[in-house]
C-alpha cells in the first residue's frame, strides 16, 4: 500500500477494506497535483483541500485575463464522506480577445476515482436525502 493506493481485501482486489484515514486520503488528493497528466495544482486552505486549475491565461497589448476552476473538497471522518464546491473565476484587465472551452472533469474525475477508490463517498444534500426518500 502506497500514499495513493487504498488497503484491499484478498476476495475484491479493487475495493478497500474499510475507507481510508482522513491523512492517507488528503495525501493521495495531494499527490494528484504533482502529477504531469493533471492540469491542476493542489493546496490545503482553510482545512479543505483545493484543487485549481488556471486554464485560460490572455494577454495582449491592451490588457491581461486570466480563468480558473477551483474544485474544494471537505472531508468529514466520522462518517467517510467528503462535500465538493466549485468556483469559477475570472479576472480581466483592459481588452483581450479569444475564448477557451473548459471542460471541469478534468479535475473532478482523478479526485472522485481517487476517494472512491479510498472507500468515501460524497455526502448527500438534505434535497437528495429527500427526493431518495420519496422513490424508495
Amino acid at each position: 500500500m502506497t500514499p495513493t493506493t487504498p488497503p484491499t481485501t484478498p476476495s475484491s482486489p479493487s475495493t478497500p477494506s474499510s475507507p481510508s484515514s482522513p491523512e492517507v486520503v488528503t495525501q493521495a488528493l495531494l499527490d494528484l497535483g504533482s502529477r504531469p497528466e493533471h492540469p491542476f495544482t493542489t493546496s490545503i486552505e482553510g482545512g479543505r483541500i483545493v484543487f485549481t486549475w488556471v486554464y485560460d491565461k490572455a494577454s495582449g497589448p491592451f490588457g491581461s485575463r486570466e480563468q480558473s476552476y477551483r474544485l474544494r473538497i471537505t472531508l468529514i471522518p466520522e462518517t467517510s464522506e467528503y462535500k465538493r464546491s466549485e468556483i469559477g473565476v475570472e479576472r480581466q484587465r483592459g481588452s483581450v480577445s479569444g475564448s477557451y472551452t473548459f471542460n471541469s472533469a478534468k479535475v473532478v474525475g482523478p479526485v472522485k476515482r481517487t476517494l472512491e477508490a479510498h472507500g468515501w463517498h460524497r455526502r448527500r444534500t438534505a434535497l437528495g436525502k429527500a427526493i431518495r426518500r420519496l422513490f424508495s
